[in-house]
């Protein structure tokens, strides 16, 4: 049946892959911007912000479910950019704004390692935020991928880009385990989760077929790319050190967040979805030859 899908996070690396795929099952679509941007044809947009619950209530008047993409990996304090409002804030206003119009069902994308006891706020702000969804008496369904890869993956650009150089080094050595998730697996999750009832009231991880080690994965993408590298070993302290002053600036490659969550590692526990979804997960490497 089809459905009408407020989006939030559109514009993003997984909501710029969910539009096509929601159009093409016959849904339509509205996406909750806060500015002008250019959608695929057809996404009718809406301006808003989800840190404004009557922008939301806007968006979702007449949608039977919303897809809550938003989250950011970055914090800025001095522009009020922080974990615990674009995470906890956000979600508290989105399901708000469902329980106002209507809209049964909501679509919440969270983290693999959300949990209350993490070293990282991020996560610990990503549990919160799953916390106010299962609660809210609202149909759902929470995801938590591992790391997302796929064409227009800034991971992946950024991993090209610095091994144009010809060498670059290994965090901590290199040995922090990760279970990526191709994009397309993830948007095709969401949408089996908008089609079928009996996914819904659960929290799914997502994860891909191998689990590696970063080096392992670093040294797959130099394969893929037909690049030479050679990888040296990077102490995680001086660089903690070095990121406890610097990771406010953009140019600044990584954040305390980012090292505390490498070092937590990204491997599911639980990686059933797919069984129980009836869908076959994609091949890593397979994907990065077409990045």
């Amino acid at each position: 049946m089809a459905l009408r899908i407020l989006i939030t996070g559109a514009t993003g690396f997984v909501g710029s892959n969910l539009l096509p795929a929601l159009l093409d099952v016959g849904h339509q679509v509205v996406a909750l911007v806060r500015r002008d941007v250019k959608l695929p044809f057809g996404v009718s947009t809406v301006k808003g912000d989800v840190l404004d619950v009557d922008s939301i209530r806007k968006a979702a008047k007449g949608c039977q479910a919303v897809v809550h993409l938003v989250g950011i990996i970055r914090e800025y304090p001095s522009k009020g950019v922080t974990f615990r409002r674009l995470h906890v804030e956000a979600t508290g206003n989105v399901i708000q704004a469902c329980k106002d119009e209507g809209v049964s069902l909501v679509l919440h994308m969270s983290a693999l390692g959300a949990r209350p006891d993490s070293a990282a706020e991020y996560h610990r702000t990503k549990f919160a935020a799953e916390e106010l969804v299962r609660n809210s008496g609202l149909d759902y369904v929470i995801f938590r991928p591992s790391l997302i890869i796929g064409p227009g993956s800034q991971f992946l650009r950024d991993m090209k880009r610095l091994m144009s150089f010809g060498i670059l080094g290994l965090i901590g050595g290199g040995g922090y385990r990760l279970q990526p998730v191709v994009i397309q697996d993830v948007v095709q999750a969401f949408v089996q989760a908008i089609r079928r009832k009996d996914l819904r009231g659960a929290t799914w991880d997502l994860c891909g077929t191998k689990v590696y080690t970063l080096r392992e994965l670093l040294e797959a993408m130099a394969r893929a790319w037909g690049k030479r590298v050679v990888f040296f070993p990077l102490p995680s302290g001086p660089l903690k050190l070095l990121a406890r002053f610097l990771d406010r600036f953009p140019w600044f490659p990584i954040t305390r967040e980012q090292l505390t969550m490498l070092e937590e590692g990204s491997v599911c526990g639980d990686n059933r979805f797919y069984s129980v979804a009836g869908l076959a997960p994609r091949d890593v490497e397979g994907v990065l030859k077409s990045v």
